[in-house]
């Protein structure tokens, strides 16, 4: 795993999706955040994804998008498009990033099958000592409050906070002393 501190450009990703399988599921929120941490330059990047069948009861509850928010939205493949554009080689950040780059990487197969990744969520487990790793509990821990949870652009700020905390973490431990 690269450490965290040796990033210094990157873009920071979270999807919202119909459900956990690339294969019989849909994404139908994209966020993104390209990062300079050298600079400090930050741009953002966020779409809804038309879906092609009613959105389940439990994700228009548990991320507050409804179908009436994905009327007139754009396909899949020209948010994946633009995500690529605005991507531009580098490395993702997201939190559980299997999952994010599982959906990615059935998307759009020739943009993202081989795309570098990096996992918030497994820096968290080898950098913190926390009782779970759920993204409140991290966010918790480094005093970041949540604006809106299982909103895209909203985890990726999240993520992106979380990140720096545990940036600086490893930087300050070095890759070869986890805790």
């Amino acid at each position: 795993m690269t450490a965290p501190h040796e990033l210094q450009e990157f873009v920071v990703v979270d999807l919202e999706t119909t459900g956990f399988s690339p294969r019989s599921c849909q994404i139908i929120e994209v966020g993104a955040l390209r990062v300079d941490m050298a600079t400090g330059a930050r741009e953002s990047f966020s779409s809804f994804v038309r879906c092609e069948a009613a959105l389940p009861y439990r994700i228009t509850q548990l991320t507050g998008i409804s179908d009436d928010m994905l009327d007139g939205a754009p396909e899949g493949a020209e948010v994946m498009a633009d995500l690529a554009y605005f991507v531009r080689g580098l490395p993702i950040v997201a939190y559980n990033a299997g999952f994010d780059m599982s959906f990615l990487r059935a998307a759009a197969p020739e943009v993202f099958e081989a795309h570098a990744s990096v996992c918030a969520l497994q820096a968290a487990r080898r950098y913190l000592n926390l009782p779970d790793y759920k993204l409140a509990t991290v966010a918790r821990h480094f005093g970041v409050s949540q604006a809106a949870a299982h909103r895209a652009l909203d985890d990726c700020q999240t993520t992106l906070s979380i990140f720096e905390g545990i940036r600086a973490i490893s930087g300050a431990r070095g890759q070869g002393s986890p805790r």
